[in-house]
């Protein structure tokens, strides 16, 4: 059996998967690469994940000697994470991904006492010695290649389509037709809408408040509204509309909800565009991320792109949670498939 590890911004879950490629145990922290940002240290994120990977043998019952490796992804493998590893360049896929792990056995990284098989994220391909006038062409990521090799091994796609994550960020990927990650687009929309309603006063608005009247919108109604106010005011501008839309006119709060996050999705909706203009153009996109985002999202998607694209979507929380595991798993698999055949 193998663990796999999933270290993100500020949790990290650890599951242990046994030869049946079952997962037998699992737990969570509060841990993640956001406390080496604000510590200037590691050892947070390195006693974090360590103890966590111990307490859930012990918890399970579960002898030491059992687990022969771990294998790790997401932000673990950024400059804040516990070794910093470079990207794979785009085109990638599962056998990209499982012949680029880097393999340690060190302490001083991880002290679980049995090699680390870090996978490594992916960047898209740009001329080299690109420069601020080529930025629109960069983009990476760390964590969600492994959802999409969970996606693709688990749902027949039509290649090539679009996977979507809504989360912390925006990330659209485009899978070309070979089912690798060919090009990403990302916004910071979800840590957007957090700065948004905790740090200002707009955070006010979307708070329930006794006795307020509905103004008698449709959610549709107020996400055209938000889509041309995006479009002619821009973002900043209409992030503040809610406080109109509070003291100088009848809505409730749920209205007001709504108008903010259809902001934020018709902003969004320049990356998709984007990747369409760069050429990669698909009528197929798979959104993975809350349920109410996903509806959002595909709503605005048939708007811009036409009635007739197929958009689908993964909300269920513990699909959601095994989109890491699934594609871990496989990638896991893969490498040792290729050591037991002498090729690695």
């Amino acid at each position: 059996m193998f663990a796999v590890i999933d270290c993100g911004t500020t949790m990290t879950r650890i599951y242990i998967v046994d030869e049946n490629s079952q997962i037998i145990a699992s737990g969570r922290t509060k841990v993640g690469v956001r406390d080496t940002s604000i510590t200037g240290s590691r050892d947070k994120l390195r006693n974090g994940v360590t103890q966590l990977f111990f307490e859930i043998l012990e918890e399970h019952h579960i002898p030491d000697d059992q687990v022969e490796f771990a294998i790790a992804s997401g932000m673990i493998t950024s400059e804040v994470g516990l070794i910093e590893i470079p990207h794979l360049v785009a085109p990638v896929g599962l056998y990209q991904l499982s012949q680029g792990i880097m393999e340690i056995n060190d302490p001083s990284v991880l002290p679980i006492k049995r090699p680390v098989y870090f996978v490594r994220g992916v960047r898209n391909h740009y001329p080299e010695g690109a420069r601020a006038h080529d930025l629109r062409q960069v983009d990476f990521m760390r964590g969600e290649e492994v959802q999409c090799i969970g996606i693709m091994n688990s749902r027949t796609l039509p290649y090539p389509c679009n996977i979507v994550a809504l989360s912390s960020h925006t990330k659209v990927m485009y899978i070309n037709r070979q089912a690798q990650i060919e090009a990403s687009n990302t916004t910071i929309s979800g840590q957007f809408y957090e700065a948004i309603v905790n740090s200002t006063n707009i955070g006010k608005s979307i708070i329930p408040v006794e006795g307020e009247e509905a103004g008698g919108y449709s959610d549709e109604e107020l996400m055209e509204i938000a889509v041309d106010c995006v479009r002619h005011a821009g973002l900043g501008r209409t992030m503040l509309m809610p406080r109109f839309l509070q003291v100088l006119m009848k809505t409730n709060s749920h209205e007001r909800q709504v108008f903010i996050d259809a902001a934020i999705a018709a902003d969004d909706l320049n990356a998709f565009r984007e990747m369409r203009e760069q050429g990669y153009d698909s009528n197929y996109y798979l959104l993975y991320g809350h349920e109410s985002r996903c509806k959002m999202y595909t709503y605005m998607l048939r708007r811009e792109f036409g009635a007739e694209l197929t958009v689908e979507s993964i909300f269920d929380k513990e699909e959601l949670d095994r989109l890491t595991v699934t594609g871990s798993i496989a990638v896991a698999l893969k490498q040792i498939e290729a050591k037991r055949a002498g090729k690695v």
